[in-house]
């Protein structure tokens, strides 16, 4: 990770996940880093060396907090992270998410979930490092709740948050909207779109007039060769779908669609960048 004045451009960060190891990057499948109003930086890294538990400096697999200066504050790494590391079970296929504040021991949250198939989420605060024998020491673990996927399952898309609720969109599974109560995540999902996103399954966002008529946004891929599909759902129940690109034959048709991309919605238009193309949803005149 580098880091660079916003005036001047001259580099004044620099951030190796295993500067004496191999891999551990920080791909989260396009999702990009997060920061606090501290200026504190998060990410999750992939397949690597892991060896922060005996002194060492590599954070493979792993939740991490940098300060300003790109200096490691704190971090977590699940109990079953050399099982993951052999197994190619990224637990950084996908982007951290930090919470708005919540009710609670724990107002200060980040989740995320990857191909290991459980959401993790931890105290940014105190983030638990790494217990070899179970995850305890974290706030709350979802353990398999995102089993699909061969021969690599779980979850390559950022997690997005509207209205207390966070919505995933897991591999080869329904879109799933999880509610948050007093700082925990239900432990089953509130709403499920009926439509199932094959790999890498659905990339999603939101978009809202301030705290109303929130709509959950998402890119389905149909493989390298079968278009696309752009829908749209009901944030309150993901089981009402209000638009698809496909409803209206050919007028809508989306290009292949690219891994990852994410829909951007602004100024009452949805942009989805494809394969070969910019394609732009708007209303109707």
């Amino acid at each position: 990770m580098l880091g660079y004045n916003a005036t001047t451009l001259q580099q004044v960060v620099v951030h190796n996940t295993t500067p004496d190891g191999d891999g551990a990057g920080i791909w989260q499948s396009g999702g990009g880093l997060n920061a606090d109003s501290s200026g504190n930086v998060y990410y999750v890294s992939g397949n690597g060396t892991f060896d922060a538990n005996t002194g060492g400096t590599g954070f493979g697999e792993s939740f991490v907090k940098l300060g300003p200066l790109g200096q490691v504050l704190d971090y977590y790494t699940p109990s079953n992270q050399a099982a993951l590391n052999a197994a190619n079970f990224d637990l950084g296929s996908s982007g951290m998410m930090l919470l708005p504040d919540q009710p609670g021991a724990h107002p200060h949250l980040a989740l995320g979930a990857g191909k290991n198939q459980t959401i993790h989420m931890v105290d940014r605060d105190n983030m638990g490092h790494y217990n070899p024998n179970n995850d305890n020491q974290i706030v709350q673990s979802l353990v398999n709740i995102f089993p699909n996927g061969t021969p690599e399952p779980g979850n390559y898309n950022s997690p997005v948050y509207f209205n207390g609720t966070v919505y995933f969109g897991p591999v080869n599974d329904a879109l799933m909207a999880f509610r948050m109560n007093n700082g925990l995540l239900a432990t089953v999902p509130s709403s499920e779109s009926s439509e199932i996103y094959t790999y890498p399954g659905g990339a999603i966002a939101v978009s809202a007039n301030g705290n109303n008529d929130g709509i959950l946004w998402a890119v389905q891929r149909n493989g390298s060769v079968s278009p696309g599909g752009l829908r749209a759902y009901d944030a309150r129940n993901l089981a009402v779908q209000l638009y698809n690109s496909d409803q209206a034959g050919s007028r809508d048709t989306l290009d292949v669609a690219a891994k990852f991309s994410v829909p951007l919605v602004a100024n009452g238009k949805v942009f989805v960048g494809s394969m070969s193309q910019l394609t732009v949803y708007g209303l109707r005149p």
